[in-house]
């Protein structure tokens, strides 16, 4: 069965994109909205006039007069059970293994709804921006298919997967991220970096000065040896642009820093 499907997003990323195309090439029928206010959404869907409405990348929660109307799809970076709007910062930052993305149906809790698919995925030592657009990108698009497949095919209930029990992380926030120089370990200090790459990046300190640190690459052993005497968190070389800063078993090489405001 072809569906008339709107695709709510906050912008039309990499991910929306992906969707936007393998849904088109299956068959359906599909509108795109930016869902910058519950008016603007509530605009779309009545002139839509969707079967479905899929949310693969936002910010706010679908507003009530949407879900109640129309079932709306949610993509959520994460496994099920797992919940929160920091959720693929949090596996990066603890180096969890093994992660997911789960396919939920909104009904008004935030990443707590039916879930109607979810996949899979081994968390290899990259930025979040990378897994993001492959792993991440990858099991979206098996969940989201399988989900779409099952409601196009009459299933108006989530199937029962025997999930675990829901857990809730905040927003993950500066003082998460926070690298204590004197004490953290070369892949601890990565994976604060990782999580963080890109925006808004981690907020430390160079020269007396406040700045957000990112890009940032584990040194070799050949590069630190030279330096086996100095502190942990000394600022140690320059190559190419990048700053060598010592940790506590080595040092990582950090490529971009900008000023705080």
């Amino acid at each position: 069965m072809s569906l008339r499907i709107l695709l709510l997003c906050h912008s039309f990323n990499s991910l929306s994109q992906r969707l936007y195309a393998e849904l088109r090439a299956r068959g359906h029928t599909l509108s795109v909205e930016l869902d910058i206010a519950d008016s603007v959404t509530e605009e779309a869907v009545a002139l839509a006039q969707p079967d479905l409405v899929l949310a693969p990348f936002l910010k706010r929660r679908i507003p009530a007069s949407v879900w109640q109307r129309v079932p709306c799809f949610v993509v959520h970076p994460g496994p099920p059970g797992d919940q929160g709007p920091s959720a693929l910062d949090w596996a990066v930052r603890d180096r969890v293994a093994r992660w997911g993305v789960t396919v939920l149906q909104a009904d008004g809790e935030f990443d707590a709804g039916p879930v109607w698919a979810h996949a899979s995925f081994d968390i290899r030592p990259a930025t979040k921006g990378s897994l993001y657009r492959r792993e991440v990108t990858r099991a979206a698009l098996q969940a989201t298919l399988v989900a779409v497949d099952r409601f196009a095919g009459g299933e108006r209930g989530a199937p029962s997967l025997g999930l675990p029990t829901p857990t809730w992380n905040p927003a993950m926030k500066q003082t998460d991220r926070v690298i204590d120089w004197s004490r953290d370990d070369t892949a601890t200090v990565m994976a604060r970096l990782r999580c963080a790459d890109g925006q808004p990046g981690v907020l430390d300190r160079f020269w007396g000065q406040a700045c957000y640190l990112g890009d940032a690459h584990a040194a070799s052993a050949g590069a630190v040896a030279e330096f086996a005497d100095r502190a942990p968190g000394e600022l140690l070389a320059v190559r190419d642009g990048a700053l060598l800063r010592r940790t506590v078993d080595g040092g990582v090489w950090i490529g971009q820093a900008r000023l705080a405001d």
